[in-house]
C-alpha cells in the first residue's frame, strides 16, 4: 500500500463527502490539540524549571524564585488549555465568542463577591515580587510573631515560639517587619550590686566575653558599653554584640551564662531587693 492509497483512507476514515470532518475526526482532532497542548506545558515547565534549578547555589532568594516559577507553570498551564478548550469547542460548533462574553459577564458579577480573594492574590503576588519575606524568616505580621512556615499566593503561614500556627491573608498584610535581614543585635542588660566597683566588673567582663570576638556566629563585638542605668540597690551593665540573621538569640544566651559565671567567680553580687511590709491596720 503506497503513500496516497494511505492517505485517501484516512481522508474516507475522518472526513465527510463534502470534506468536512466526521465525528470520528473531530474526536481525533481534539485528542490531538490536547495532546499538543500537554506536551507544550510539560516541556515548557521543565524547561523553565531546569533553568531556574541550575541558578540555586547562586541565588540569594530561591524560595521567592521558586514559588514565582510555580505562579508561572499555572498561568502557563491555564492559557494554553484554556485556549486548547476553545479551539475543540469551535470544532464541535460551539460559539465560543458568545461564551467568552457570557463567562466575562459572569466574571464581572462574581468579582463583587471576590474582592478580598482577589485582593489576596494581588498582595501575595507583589509580596513574593518585592521579596518582602522568604520561608524560614523571623517576621512580625499583623501583631504575630513568628518564623515564616510557607509563603503562597492567597495566604502566609508563621509559627510563632509556642508552636502556634498563624494562617494570615495576603490581603490583610500592611505592615511586616522582617527580623531576619541584615545583622541582629544581641543586647543584654544585668544589674550589679552598689557596693560593686563598676570598673571592675567590667574588666572581669571583659576578660570572661573576649573569646566571642573569634566567635563566627558574632559580626561585631562584643562590646561593653558600661554602666547604662542607675537604680535604688545597683546599677546596669549593658553588652551588645551583631550577630548573623537568626543567631542573636543563642548569642544573648552565650552571655547571660557567661555573666552568671562571672558572678559566681569573683562572689559578685546582684542588688539585694527590699520587700516593705506595711502595716494593714489589724
Amino acid at each position: 500500500m503506497d503513500f496516497n492509497s494511505i492517505k485517501y483512507f484516512f481522508n474516507d476514515l475522518i472526513k465527510r463527502e463534502n470534506g468536512d470532518l466526521n465525528i470520528f475526526g473531530k474526536i481525533l482532532t481534539i485528542f490531538a490539540i490536547f495532546l499538543v497542548a500537554y506536551i507544550t506545558i510539560s516541556l515548557t515547565s521543565k524547561v523553565i524549571n531546569r533553568s531556574i534549578l541550575s541558578k540555586k547555589e547562586n541565588s540569594k532568594s530561591f524560595m521567592r524564585i521558586v514559588t514565582l516559577v510555580k505562579l508561572l507553570n499555572k498561568v502557563i498551564k491555564f492559557l494554553i488549555y484554556f485556549l486548547a478548550t476553545t479551539i475543540a469547542l469551535d470544532m464541535v460548533g460551539v460559539n465560543t465568542s458568545s461564551l467568552i462574553a457570557t463567562l466575562g459577564i459572569g466574571s464581572l458579577a462574581l468579582s463583587f463577591g471576590a474582592q478580598s480573594l482577589v485582593k489576596d492574590v494581588i498582595n501575595g503576588f507583589f509580596i513574593i515580587l518585592e521579596d518582602q519575606y522568604s520561608v524560614g524568616d523571623w517576621v512580625q505580621i499583623e501583631g504575630k510573631s513568628g518564623v515564616v512556615e510557607e509563603l503562597g499566593i492567597r495566604t502566609t503561614t508563621i509559627k510563632d515560639y509556642s508552636g502556634d500556627i498563624h494562617i494570615i491573608p495576603n490581603g490583610k498584610i500592611s505592615i511586616v517587619t522582617n527580623k531576619q535581614r541584615g545583622d541582629m543585635r544581641a543586647k543584654v542588660v544585668f544589674s550589679v550590686d552598689l557596693k560593686e566597683e563598676p570598673q571592675k566588673v567590667i574588666k572581669l567582663l571583659g576578660e570572661k566575653l573576649d573569646y566571642l570576638k573569634k566567635d563566627k556566629r558574632i559580626l561585631a563585638g562584643p562590646n561593653i558599653w558600661g554602666v547604662t542605668g542607675n537604680g535604688k540597690d545597683g546599677y546596669d551593665i549593658t553588652v551588645a554584640a551583631n550577630a548573623g540573621p537568626g543567631l542573636q538569640f543563642d548569642v544573648e544566651y552565650e552571655i547571660r551564662q557567661r555573666v552568671v559565671e562571672m558572678f559566681i567567680e569573683n562572689n559578685i553580687a546582684p542588688p539585694k531587693f527590699r520587700t516593705e511590709v506595711k502595716n494593714a491596720g489589724i
